[in-house]
């Protein structure tokens, strides 16, 4: 078992997948308790760090800032052969399942606004490289991996652009907030003096 400060880069830019154990209760975060929250903090982090390089001009790089998002506590799995590391998310699994569905709705509104390389920067966020990823397995393309009750809509949630699947339950939590978090992510683009 796991536990300390990890910076969220690195935990979704490594090939490696997060997998919620079935011991652990299904997708309930809301809007008003959770997601409104969360992308306030979001929100406000990627605006000081604009505003702090909109200062700086030309004045070389900063220094990189870090946001404490809340705990996670994972446990390594077992590696069978031919599949992807993985590891168990024992604590923190709403929150890492939330920000692949903020990731993947930001990633959608760069896809909108035709931003290519921020869709790619997405991408890895979200999805393991193809080269990674045994033909045998292919859900372990997936950066974290869900409940069975909450995989439908956690797929619909984070799906490509040029995925046109129907969200399958159009009342589940994870597809209201992909709908949700798309939507707030693209006003507060659209106000952006450049919103790429």
């Amino acid at each position: 078992m796991q536990a300390g400060d990890v910076k969220l880069g690195k935990v979704f830019a490594n090939d490696h997948q997060s997998v919620i154990p079935i011991f652990q209760r299904p997708y309930v975060w809301d809007r008003e308790d959770n997601w409104e929250p969360l992308w306030k903090d979001v929100r406000t982090a990627a605006e000081e760090v604009e505003a702090e390089a909109e200062t700086r001009s030309g004045a070389g790089q900063s220094k990189p800032r870090t946001y404490f998002l809340g705990a996670v506590v994972v446990q390594e799995r077992y590696r069978p052969p031919r599949r992807l590391g993985s590891s168990h998310i024992i604590d923190g699994q709403q929150r890492m399942t939330t920000l692949q569905v903020l990731f993947a709705a930001a990633r959608a509104v760069a896809h909108d606004l035709a931003a290519d390389s921020v869709v790619g920067r997405f991408t890895s966020l979200l999805e393991n490289r193809a080269e990674t990823v045994h033909e045998a397995f292919p859900d372990d393309r997936y950066k974290v991996w869900p409940l069975p009750q909450d995989r439908a809509a956690f797929l619909w949630a984070v799906r490509r652009s040029d995925d046109g699947r129907t969200a399958p339950q159009p009342g589940h939590r994870l597809v209201r907030a992909r709908t949700w978090f798309e939507q707030e992510i693209s006003d507060w683009a659209k106000a952006a003096s450049n919103p790429t």
